[in-house]
């Protein structure tokens, strides 16, 4: 059984998979400063935010356009520099321009040419983060094949977004704002602060970048892509029956984007949460210190679970228990005198459950990457094509298109309570539409996501037992091949 098992898995070096694993935390760099955009919009641009809203959406639309396209490209790519590197560092440097130009240029320009070239440039940006994020998927199913190795990819993702989003919130919310408060309300609305939080994050986008390339080099090359001329006999036509047949990818479509239109709508109204329910703006960042230990801890458990019974438990408990929390929540709502230096109840009640929901969710959520992984291959197995490319921006496609939809909905819901054009300045108390507004975006719509994602779990073939038995019919037909 020990000699099967060694002649089965193609298992990378640690390292490999940690460095490579940055990938995704640089795109999350870029993404974690663009959550912002509706409100940056509203407040600097004076573009009303439903307006964002949608612009936000009608661009996902084009973006499903070119993800199939650019997912053709990487699985037809074979370069000397690899299938993956050179999309990487032209994504991610489509990244750097573009955020630099939203933050940085857009707020000098004219009251009516603001939004036109918010526009062109947002085209721009979604095909470099599409460039760059679907590698972090395709790479995958050439990083390793081995279901005990897979799961790591995961405790590097999520220790590296927890100290991120510990950050990234910290450095927007509590750091830079007095900075630039001279003359404002709040440094969050000079513009010069956003400027100068678009080249931080991408500086730092662009250092991880690079060491992810350095990362994934070693398995950037052709006897890591499938079986022996997989990659040949892809054709674009090819993809509709692929679509229609792979019922892994489509029930994981279906679970991983109604969780991230939840989390992406949860994270674009979370800044009103603390700002106008708690009215303590800075306790974002400062409350993120305290989760991200518990969440790299929480996440190293859900993936040792994950080895041992599959990814496919590992996706359904951490969905059903972040769910528990969301309820909590909704039922206490502990959010009266919520302080870091004054420790009542409601602050412990507050900081448990946020943290162990988002330690839950975390784990659903990062775990997603890897089993896309798993998709591929099972493709691979049923049809002998090597399609990462197509199974990573199939995923992103629906996944952005879908998730897009939530600067919509927070920007009509703005709208519905007659806030749509209303400078939202923080530290200011919400009336109860405004509150139950938060209160939805927040907790009620991610719950439904969770209902949509375990559903859709019930019909997901790739539990441990079937991905054993992938890999063992790959491994039989590289065996023939090589015979």
């Amino acid at each position: 059984m020990s000699n099967v098992s060694t002649q089965q898995y193609n298992s990378a070096k640690l390292w490999q998979i940690g460095l490579f694993a940055l990938n995704n935390t640089a795109t999350n760099v870029i993404m974690s400063i663009m959550t912002y955009l509706a409100i940056f919009s509203q407040n600097i641009l004076g573009i009303a935010a439903v307006t964002i809203g949608i612009v936000i959406t009608s661009m996902r639309i084009f973006d499903g356009i070119t993800d199939p396209i650019i997912g053709y490209m990487i699985d037809k790519t074979e370069t000397k520099f690899g299938k993956y590197r050179p999309f990487m560092l032209i994504g991610n440097i489509i990244l750097l321009v573009t955020v630099y130009l939203i933050f940085g240029v857009v707020p000098n320009l004219s009251k009516p040419m603001r939004f036109p070239v918010l526009l062109g440039i947002y085209v721009i940006y979604i095909i470099g983060y599409t460039f760059q994020t679907a590698c972090t998927k395709a790479a995958q199913a050439s990083l390793t094949n081995d279901p005990k190795q897979r799961p790591l990819f995961t405790i590097f993702d999520s220790i590296y977004n927890a100290i991120l989003f510990s950050v990234s919130a910290l450095v927007i919310t509590s750091i830079l704002p007095p900075m630039f408060a001279d003359g404002y309300d709040n440094g969050l609305l000079n513009p010069e602060m956003w400027k100068m939080a678009a080249i931080l994050f991408g500086a730092t986008s662009f250092v991880m970048t690079i060491l992810a390339i350095i990362g994934i080099s070693g398995r950037d090359k052709k006897e890591f892509y499938g079986v022996k001329n997989a990659s040949n006999q892809v054709k674009f036509k090819d993809y509709w029956p692929i679509i229609k047949s792979n019922r892994a990818i489509q029930m994981l479509v279906i679970a991983a984007s109604t969780d991230k239109l939840a989390s992406t709508l949860a994270n674009a109204t979370k800044m009103y949460l603390f700002g106008n329910v708690l009215m303590n703006i800075s306790l974002q960042g400062e409350m993120t210190i305290i989760t991200t230990p518990v969440t790299i801890i929480i996440t190293i458990i859900g993936v040792r679970y994950a080895s041992k019974l599959g990814q496919k438990k590992a996706f359904v408990a951490g969905t059903w228990l972040s769910m528990a929390m969301l309820f909590a929540m909704i039922i206490i709502q502990p959010f009266d005198n919520v302080s870091m230096t004054n420790i009542n109840l409601n602050t412990i009640l507050f900081l448990s459950i946020t943290i162990l929901q988002g330690a839950f969710a975390g784990i659903s959520g990062n775990i997603v990457i890897p089993m896309i992984a798993d998709c591929a291959d099972y493709e691979t197995y049923r049809t002998g094509k090597f399609v990462p490319g197509m199974m990573g921006t199939l995923f992103s496609f629906i996944d952005k298109l879908i998730s897009s939809f939530s600067s919509t909905l927070l920007g009509i819901g703005l709208a519905m309570i007659g806030m749509a054009n209303a400078v939202i300045v923080p530290n200011t108390p919400a009336d109860t539409k405004f509150f139950w507004l938060i209160m939805t975006c927040m907790y009620i719509v991610p719950i439904f996501g969770h209902i949509a994602s375990i559903i859709a779990m019930k019909f997901y073939p790739l539990d441990a037992a079937k991905m054993v038995e992938v890999q063992s019919g790959l491994n039989s037909i590289k065996e023939k091949q090589g015979a």
